[in-house]
């Protein structure tokens, strides 16, 4: 397949941004200085730090920056995004570097100026913000002007003369849409001057003998399933994929938008992270599943005590799960179930079940029953976040875009158990995950991390 040379242009982008964070460290840093120590000086208390005491943690400080930013997808070329939404991004990414910073200093003990901090954050916002504008007119001057993002739009109704009429206003030179498809099979020749060049069924074929680099779903009634056999279809293919919605839906979902000329548009992310997203990834999962090993080690030594007491099976449950890439593990659980019941049946819905034992309630219902999962984590089969593992008739079963669950590792947790867990249907289940898959960042993991916290405590949709 023939790339379309706009790719070129998106690293270049991606590297202008890193450029100019690297620029923005600094000065951030130097002005943030001097305000304190010359303008705020006669003001503010006596300042008794040295130059070189702060000059030093720049390396620390500049490492806990890129993480952030990476994580939180600042260094993808986000080709709609309006400076609005560049600066709510930066606001965002920001605060979380003010925490990692706190949380760094907290560990290593050393007393650093708080109000430092906090004028290194704020000044931080306007100087990455400006700098990086004026990188990416350099990004843009760099790369020829004939590279514009060719574009194909799925739709033929309203949403689809909006997205169209939209990119043909958006500044400097537009992109170029190469053609709609129609997601039904009406007689419609052409959508504003643009050629209607095929059906659904003709997405894949197109993408790739036009060279597109973006898909633009502009059509409200196309099935979520159609949608991601065709996203499914197109890994390795480097194509970004976005969704024209409506605010209502917004909303309602609470997700993050992008600004094409005022259109709400969801991004659905490239699938396709970096080695270092799997680098601290792991880092984290081996990091903190020791700590609750050994931190709840004499509750679950209590909990397997109790279980073998019980005499009602052995205290460890294992089962034979799918994990990355298809392999083959031993998954491992408290038991919770009575021996005789089939491990391979639908599992419970309700805690009334009868094969539930009594304490096996109590573990559901607080989701201790899966802190053996630890192990598998440190052994590097599961991941503290991740589609929950699949039995392997159920993956037997699998459609083309759910095998792309197997893509990543599967998870102690994930989006579906915090938005509902079991009382979700499986396939909206399976729809979480890929959207997880698509739009991977530590940032979503921490996030997912902590709401799973707040979940298990309140006990929600655990059977």
């Amino acid at each position: 397949m023939a790339f379309a040379p706009v790719r070129r242009s998106d690293r270049v982008l991606s590297m202008m941004l890193v450029l100019s964070d690297t620029i923005a460290i600094p000065t951030a840093f130097l002005i943030t200085w001097f305000t304190r120590t010359l303008l705020l000086d006669d003001i503010l208390s006596e300042f008794h730090h040295e130059f070189l005491t702060y000059q030093s943690i720049l390396p620390a400080v500049a490492l806990l920056w890129f993480v952030t930013f990476y994580s939180l997808g600042l260094y993808r070329p986000r080709r709609h995004l309006g400076s609005m939404g560049e600066v709510q991004q930066l606001m965002r990414a920001l605060i979380y570097l003010a925490i990692a910073l706190m949380a760094a200093s907290y560990l290593l003990k050393r007393d650093y100026s708080r109000l430092m901090l906090l004028m290194f954050v704020v000044v931080s916002l306007p100087v990455a913000a400006t700098l990086r504008s004026l990188f990416r007119r350099l990004a843009r001057k760099l790369v020829p002007i004939t590279e514009v993002p060719r574009i194909l739009v799925i739709g033929t109704g309203e949403i689809a003369v909006r997205v169209i009429t939209a990119l043909r206003r958006l500044p400097s030179k537009p992109p170029e849409v190469v053609g709609v498809i129609s997601s039904d099979s009406t007689d419609i020749e052409e959508v504003e001057g643009i050629p209607v060049i095929g059906t659904l069924d003709r997405t894949i074929d197109m993408m790739q003998e036009l060279s597109v680099d973006e898909v633009f779903f502009a059509t409200p009634d196309l099935d979520r399933s159609r949608m991601l056999d065709i996203i499914s279809e197109s890994f390795g293919m480097k194509v970004h994929f976005s969704l024209v919605t409506d605010l209502f839906e917004i909303a309602i979902g609470g997700t993050g938008i992008d600004d094409l000329a005022r259109l709400p548009v969801i991004e659905l992310g490239y699938g396709q992270p970096g080695m270092m997203h799997r680098l601290i990834k792991r880092g984290m999962d081996l990091t903190l599943s020791i700590f609750l090993l050994v931190l709840l080690a004499p509750m679950m030594l209590l909990i397997y005590l109790l279980l073998l007491l019980m005499r009602k099976g052995s205290p460890i449950f294992s089962q034979t799960r799918v994990g990355l890439r298809g392999t083959h593990f031993t998954l491992h659980k408290f038991r919770t179930m009575k021996p005789e019941a089939d491990e391979y049946e639908v599992a419970p819905v309700a805690m009334d079940d009868s094969r539930i034992t009594g304490i096996g309630r109590f573990l559901r219902r607080t989701s201790l029953d899966e802190l053996p999962q630890l192990i598998n984590i440190i052994s590097g089969q599961m991941s503290l976040v991740g589609p929950r593992p699949d039995m392997p008739f159920i993956v037997e079963k699998y459609t083309p875009w759910q095998r792309h669950r197997l893509d990543v590792k599967p998870g102690l947790t994930g989006i579906w158990q915090i938005m509902g867990r079991k009382e979700l249907p499986l396939h909206d289940n399976l729809e979480f995950d890929f959207y997880y898959i698509r739009n991977q960042s530590m940032m979503l993991d921490i996030a997912i991390l902590f709401r799973t916290v707040a979940v298990i405590l309140k006990g929600r949709g655990a059977y």
